[in-house]
């Protein structure tokens, strides 16, 4: 017989189970629900004690129910999944009136033993679930053998392993019918976010997870009871969770939030998530969320190797222009405000000497294998502060803290050049590489990056016009050359524009027919209307730094092409045979040049046989191959090919006798060896000529005795100021009817 007394009493029976994991008593019981209502006529359940034993007493606490209702907790056996396998832990007293009978009989039965089976084609619904509640109705049989139809709620308690399940008589046909309909929809939430491959989780009240799937228990490597309760905070970084309780705070007042965090997996892998937050209120249970966990680790990753690259040079690894740009402004705008002579940083720029000549030699890739081991010896020459940066090319940037004055500046560059110049070795082959340095120091009137990174430059062009391989500080003397060298630019492309140049031409003289002329050089000459003349180096020198020698060749050619036209109406028979034209390096290696000298002789209606064209030893090494076809299609058209400055490059004899050249020029250093009594050069560079059949020029002749050397060596034709100065048109007509009259009368082109 069933008495109250009896009905109080808890019944433990022996635990089947390991002890709850460690720290799992630490987690807080969630707050109590309001108890269901009773359907209609129900009789009203006894209430009854917790159970003693510690681990079941959590489980029915985990559970958070009324003890009033139909209460028991019960295990799963080893490899048991359904619901009538599970065993009976514990029952209170209203389980024994719904069933009729003693409650001590129901602990340690399988639940199926009081269990109406499911009928042919039916399958009870998963209730056993590890981390989140579920419902079933279920059909009850008494000991008298009565049957009852009853609400299954099924809660987990992660933290012991256990279930506690709640049995409630259902209601009218109308209530089971909605019961029923829920418990579906609750299965097929359950299906969608249990297999969603979205890290989702689950909160039916504040910062405590109530579930998990298996995505998010993938993501950080761990069961999905190790991550329920507050227990998955821990799996947050450390300076990432203020962001993380902030982003649930907002959530749980019913504000959909985000976060960018860090989780930390059980293997210690750090990984970047985007954690999305939305409200969402559980009956009896108060304010929760449903959130959505984004892994953007690798997203991440392959963003930031896109940024670094948009900053860094990929040969050398170094900070590219935009970095150095940066840094320089954020140093600037920090030093803002300093005293007058106070410099935030010192900017040193760096021109590698010569590296034209490891690539032409040596082949691009060894070339980038120096830039490598440049880089690397920069980098490890400065202090940890400091920043090396390539510019492009050979160019690299160093910038420093600011030194004390001029000087200190000054010997920091020699410091860094003298560590440079320490050999290296490179594909087996030392190396000792040599650099222009260019040094400013940042002051008041540097506005931004761009005005320092200016005053660089300057100086490192002062420095490699001062013969290379050493330091040169850029001072206001520097400013005011580099001014002035930016506006005759300027200058010289209006003088372009306008055609305010002019041509000079100096007389090739035969010395064995001195009447004869058989031929005139065509020198530019520039007469600046401020300035006045503009020595022939200069302009040389400014058009080659600005781009502008195809230009002024090309003006050159023309005027030279078309006065010699006018001569031969002119002078006749008086008129020179032919005009000798300098193409540059760069013209030679223009792929255009060929049509561009075609177009010149069509457009001024000169014979191509009146046309010798210059070329420097020093040209043709560029690009060898290229160079010899271009030539070989001028001397098809029938200009001529001169090779000034002959034994100044770097051409071999073998190369040279592959060349479609018809003169050879003494450069004048050889001619002026003859005034002092050494005519070894001329007369190997005349022999050589005349070996291989060309017509040797001796250049340069200023004084008698050269005249009469170069004539006992046996060179053909001369030029100098001993015979004529380089003249106007005009002047050459007047010179050229004043020394040899009887060689006027009609001619043509």
């Amino acid at each position: 017989m069933r008495g109250s007394e009896q009905r109080q009493t808890a019944v433990v029976a022996p635990a089947r189970h390991p002890a709850p994991a460690p720290g799992a008593e630490e987690l807080p019981a969630p707050p109590r629900p309001r108890p269901e209502a009773l359907p209609a006529g129900a009789p009203t359940p006894t209430p009854v004690s917790l159970p003693a034993d510690e681990r079941t007493r959590r489980a029915v606490l985990d559970a958070s129910l009324a003890s009033t209702r139909a209460t028991l907790v019960v295990s799963r056996p080893e490899g048991a999944a359904s619901l009538d396998r599970a065993v009976v832990e514990w029952a209170n007293g209203a389980l024994g009136d719904l069933l009729r009978t003693d409650v001590a009989e129901v602990v340690g039965r399988e639940v199926g033993s009081f269990l109406v089976p499911p009928g042919a084609g039916e399958l009870r619904p998963e209730v056993l679930r590890p981390t989140r509640s579920a419902r079933a109705p279920v059909v009850v049989r008494t000991a008298a053998g009565d049957t009852t139809a009853v609400e299954l709620l099924s809660i987990p308690s992660p933290a012991t392993g256990l279930w506690t399940l709640v049995l409630v008589r259902s209601g009218t046909p109308s209530e089971r019918l909605a019961q029923e309909q829920a418990s579906a929809q609750e299965r097929r939430f359950d299906t969608l976010v249990r297999h969603s491959p979205v890290p989702t989780i689950i909160s039916e009240a504040g910062l405590r997870l109530a579930h998990v799937n298996d995505a998010f228990s993938q993501l950080l490597g761990q069961p999905h009871e190790q991550l329920l309760g507050l227990a998955w905070t821990s799996s947050v970084r450390g300076d990432d969770l203020p962001e993380v309780l902030a982003c649930a705070e907002r959530a749980l007042a019913g504000e959909p939030a985000q976060a960018e965090v860090r989780l930390v997996r059980s293997d210690g892998q750090e990984r970047w998530v985007l954690v999305r937050l939305a409200p969402a209120t559980s009956p009896g249970h108060g304010a929760g969320f449903v959130g959505t966990v984004e892994d953007f680790t690798d997203r991440r990753a392959f963003e930031q190797q896109l940024a670094h690259q948009a900053r860094h040079d990929a040969l050398t690894g170094l900070p590219n222009r935009t970095a150095l740009e940066e840094e320089v402004t954020a140093r600037l705008r920090a030093a803002d405000g300093a005293g007058p002579d106070e410099s935030p940083m010192t900017c040193m720029f760096l021109d590698l000497d010569n590296f034209k000549v490891v690539n032409d030699s040596l082949g691009h890739e060894s070339g980038d294998r120096l830039l490598v081991a440049v880089a690397e010896r920069l980098r490890s020459a400065v202090r940890p502060g400091d920043l090396v940066a390539r510019w492009g090319g050979d160019e690299f940037v160093v910038l420093l803290e600011g030194s004390r004055d001029d000087a200190a500046a000054l010997a920091v560059g020699e410091a860094l050049l003298a560590r440079l110049g320490e050999a290296l070795v490179v594909d087996g082959l030392p190396f000792s590489a040599t650099a222009s340095i260019g040094v400013a120091r940042a002051a008041a009137h540097h506005g931004g990056a761009e005005q320092l990174l200016q005053d660089c430059d300057i100086a490192m062009y002062r420095a490699k016009a001062a013969g290379r391989n050493r330091v040169a500080l850029c001072d206001a003397a520097a400013r005011d050359e580099a001014h002035d060298a930016l506006a005759l630019t300027i200058d010289l492309q209006r003088a372009l524009r306008d055609r305010a140049l002019r041509v000079a031409y100096q007389p090739v003289v035969d010395l064995r027919d001195p009447g004869a002329l058989p031929a005139v050089e065509a020198l530019v000459r520039w007469d600046h209307p401020l300035r006045g003349a503009v020595p022939p180096e200069q302009l040389v020198r400014v058009a080659e730094a600005n781009g502008l020698v195809e230009e002024l060749g090309l003006f050159v050619l023309e005027e030279a092409c078309s006065q010699m036209v006018r001569w031969c109406a002119d002078l006749g028979a008086a008129a020179p045979l032919k005009v000798n034209v300098n193409l540059s390096a760069i013209q030679l290696s223009s792929r255009g040049v060929v049509d561009d000298v075609a177009r010149v002789l069509a457009r001024t209606g000169m014979a191509a046989s009146r046309l010798c064209l210059e070329v420097t030893e020093t040209a043709l090494v560029h690009d060898r191959d290229a160079s010899r076809d271009r030539l070989l299609r001028l001397r098809a058209m029938g200009v001529a090919v001169a090779l000034d400055d002959f034994g100044t490059g770097y051409s071999s004899l073998a190369y040279l006798r592959q060349l479609p050249v018809d003169y050879l020029k003494v450069d004048r250093s050889f001619v002026q060896e003859l005034h002092d009594g050494h005519p070894e050069v001329a007369s190997a560079v005349i022999g050589l000529a005349r070996s291989l059949g060309l017509t040797a020029v001796a250049e340069g002749v200023e004084h008698p005795e050269q005249a009469r050397a170069l004539r006992a060596l046996g060179a053909d034709l001369v030029q100098g100021w001993l015979y004529a100065h380089a003249m106007t048109p005009e002047e050459l007509v007047v010179w050229r009817r004043d020394v040899h009259p009887a060689r006027r009368g009609p001619g043509a082109p």
